[in-house]
């Protein structure tokens, strides 16, 4: 039990490296920035179109905010994924990554846990929008903060989900923008899945449809939460193994 809780501290602190790594580089990028100004603005965008055409129908204001926080959350999720491993490759530094004596569950959940922040600082900057327009909106909008809160953290394991991918997709891609379409093709279709728009798959228990109005409601369904979990830990389960044959493979080769 002792050596489990080492080893599993030892991992801990060799991604919390990687993480701090990957956050500081991404950080002193105006990328970043440039990602977390845009989808801030295209989610504002979205939430004024979405009233307009809602004829002002505040009954379920914080869930079509989380709605629109939902739809847009494929762009910061394969801005942030794609250069996780693909610009180790384009710059020849995963040679090094591949000789290094860091275990590669520390370096996957190191990249994992970098794009997450990354994207939930997104997030975190797209809801400032949600207070300044219950300030200024004439009357104020009655709303339920725990609505608010439901959704937020719908969104949040939703992103986590959305990251998985994506840091498998980078690990497969060499080139940082075929990861960024496809992690964004492959997100979106996911997507269309979980709103059960997509025929076929409306009627799977894994794929139970994301309504944000019920999560406001505090009626989460157990099986969706079951899926994105499930899906979480499959693509990362992925990546790690997939990571450890291309180290095999280069042991051999050298």
């Amino acid at each position: 039990m002792l050596l489990s809780l080492q080893g599993f501290v030892l991992i801990m602190s060799c991604s919390r490296i990687i993480w701090k790594k990957e956050c500081k580089s991404a950080l002193r990028s105006p990328v970043a920035w440039c990602v977390f100004a845009g989808f801030t603005a295209l989610v504002s965008l979205l939430f004024i179109a979405s009233l307009r055409a809602g004829d002002n129908t505040f009954e379920h204001l914080p869930a079509m905010f989380c709605t629109q926080v939902y739809l847009c959350l494929c762009i910061p999720v394969s801005l942030f994924t794609m250069r996780l491993f693909a610009e180790e490759k384009t710059s020849g530094t995963i040679e090094m990554l591949m000789t290094s004596p860091v275990r590669d569950v520390d370096v996957v959940m190191g990249k994992f846990f970098a794009a997450y922040t990354l994207v939930v600082l997104s997030i975190g900057a797209c809801f400032i929008a949600f207070p300044c327009y219950t300030h200024i909106a004439n009357p104020p909008p009655a709303y339920s903060q725990n609505s608010l809160y439901g959704g937020i953290i719908a969104v949040l394991i939703v992103a986590a989900m959305w990251c998985a991918i994506g840091t498998f997709i980078s690990l497969l891609s060499r080139h940082q923008t075929v990861a960024a379409v496809a992690t964004l093709v492959i997100v979106l279709a996911f997507a269309a899945i979980f709103t059960g728009n997509v025929p076929g798959f409306e009627h799977l228990g894994v794929f139970e449809s994301i309504d944000f109005a019920d999560v406001a409601r505090g009626t989460l369904d157990s099986r969706m939460l079951c899926g994105v979990i499930s899906i979480l830990v499959f693509f990362l389960f992925c990546s790690v193994r997939l990571l450890e044959s291309r180290r095999w493979c280069n042991a051999v080769h050298n």
